[in-house]
């Protein structure tokens, strides 16, 4: 499994760590993914029983590569936006209709100042990272490591004396055969049980000390480069045939290659000792000022205010927002301690609490006129593509003329090869629509659009049989996935599934 892997070898150590956060045994875990494994047949099984006739193939290609041409009119929403207004009575009506859209969790508004570690960056004396690096050399000893192919035969810890002989038995003929002078590499490949490493060889890479297990750990470093352990090797999960294919004895990174990081952490902890420091001396003097903006001024700080709401559930998660958590643990004109967040530390004070509900219309105005206005202009600009598509069976031109349309004219388009500007809904209801005909209006993001069908082309064929692989596959995919949906929907409701007869293939 990829989460108990490093660099594409599986660490037993990381296993071991999941067992033990996990609170299970790797006799429950190794149950749990059998079943998992018994499920995964299953659905092999259903799904290799799906068969697809050259027909269907035929018929999506043919689905997917029919064309048309169409002329198209948008009635565009800005225009129609910006020419909308909204009275009071129109505000109070609309809130008074949709008070869901506006509800607002409780909140807190908060004043707050920020002091931003960048802002106490200063450049880091060479004498001073040549003293880093002297005072703390063993940071920069790279450990010695060992590149080790193991052959695992498996058994369970509590696996009984029967199932500890076997494997006991099967590592220690591995060991006597490359002994021998057989191929390590080969005979993991035959015979590991550790399905990351036996296509390697077994080949688990470098590995350092505190890496892998213990067991397997003392064995391993234990041994020169070329050698075979000399006996099997127990573990959680089972005896391992070890060799050590090679050895890096490690020593220290000269300076030269540790010198970058070595600045950027004494920068940012010194910056980090300056910021906290200035904390310490503003906090008090905005404590005690009785106007927090004026005194943050005054302090050469940017002040600001905003509203901060606490995410629901946060608070029990131990998450959230880390602004929103401070200010709902302050009493009203309380000033925090620092708050560390990406951007800095952050110094706030709580100036009201605003109760869960929907605010007043003054606190929501601007809120309450976008979305009459918005709602005002649709209905506005779907009217208008309504009256355009019932003018336009006599002259589409003429119909879009009259509504301030936008136009244009596709080339011919299909759903293998769209449209470059034509929004998808748009695209879709022309192609089901026969020539000639009308679309009703389409709504986008940008507004309604109407569309006139001037030809509808059969799907050209000719590039069927270069693509019929693929088709065959895409096709594949839909009626297993369906299969397996039909036979889940089937064994949760305990009835028995024809899976034949409601297979259909889905295409486009």
């Amino acid at each position: 499994m990829p989460a108990f892997q490093e660099g594409g070898r599986f660490v037993l150590r990381r296993y071991q760590e999941f067992l033990r956060r996990r609170g299970t045994s790797a006799t429950s875990f190794e149950a749990e993914v059998r079943r998992e494994l018994t499920r995964a047949k299953v659905e092999s099984a259903i799904r290799n029983g799906v068969k697809v006739a050259p027909a269907e193939v035929e018929q999506a290609y043919a689905f997917r590569h029919e064309a048309v041409r169409a002329a198209w009119a948008l009635v565009e929403l800005p225009p129609i936006l910006a020419a909308t207004t909204a009275s009071d009575q129109e505000l109070t009506a609309y809130l008074a209709a949709h008070p869901d859209e506006f509800r607002q969790p409780e909140r807190r508004r908060v004043q707050y100042v920020t002091l931003a570690q960048r802002d106490f960056l200063k450049p880091v004396p060479d004498a001073d990272v040549q003293a880093y690096y002297t005072e703390h050399a063993k940071e920069f000893d790279a450990p010695r490591q060992a590149r080790v192919a193991h052959v695992l035969a498996r058994v369970a810890e509590t696996g009984g004396s029967a199932a500890e002989d076997k494997a006991r038995a099967k590592a220690a003929d591995v060991i006597r055969r490359a002994k021998a002078g057989e191929d390590f590499a080969t005979l993991a490949k035959e015979a590991s049980e550790d399905p990351g490493s036996a296509p390697k060889g077994g080949d688990l890479g470098f590995v350092g000390q505190g890496e892998m297990v213990p067991e397997f750990e003392r064995a391993a470093f234990a041994l020169k480069k070329g050698e075979v352990s000399p006996e099997p090797v127990r573990s959680p999960f089972g005896f391992h045939a070890i060799k050590v294919l090679d050895v890096k004895e490690g020593g220290r990174k000269p300076l030269k290659d540790v010198v970058a990081p070595i600045r950027d952490r004494l920068q940012l902890e010194a910056a980090d000792r300056a910021m906290t420091a200035r904390v310490g001396e503003v906090r008090p003097q905005l404590q005690a000022a009785k106007d927090f903006m004026a005194e943050a001024k005054g302090l050469g700080l940017t002040a600001a205010e905003s509203t901060l709401a606490r995410a629901a559930g946060a608070a029990a998660a131990g998450g959230g927002d880390p602004l929103a958590e401070a200010a709902f643990t302050l009493a009203l004109g309380g000033v925090s301690p620092p708050v560390r967040t990406p951007a800095g530390l952050v110094i706030l004070k709580s100036v009201a609490a605003l109760p869960a509900g929907v605010p007043p219309l003054a606190e929501i105005h601007d809120a309450v006129a976008t979305s009459v206005k918005r709602q005002k202009a649709e209905a506005v600009g779907l009217e208008r593509a309504r009256q355009l598509a019932a003018d336009a069976k006599a002259d589409f031109a003429a119909a879009a003329k009259k509504a301030g349309a936008h136009t244009g004219e596709t080339p011919r388009f299909s759903r293998a090869k769209p449209a470059d500007k034509l929004p998808g809904d748009a695209m879709v209801e022309a192609l089901q629509t026969a020539v000639g005909g009308i679309t009703a209006p389409v709504k986008t993001a940008q507004g309604y659009y109407v569309l006139k069908v001037l030809e509808h082309a059969g799907a050209d064929m000719s590039g069927f049989q270069a693509e019929r692989e693929k088709f065959t596959g895409e096709v594949l995919a839909q009626k297993q996935s369906q299969a397996w949906e039909s036979w889940l929907a089937g064994a949760r409701a305990g009835s028995k599934v024809d899976v034949s007869s409601r297979i259909r293939p889905r295409v486009g």
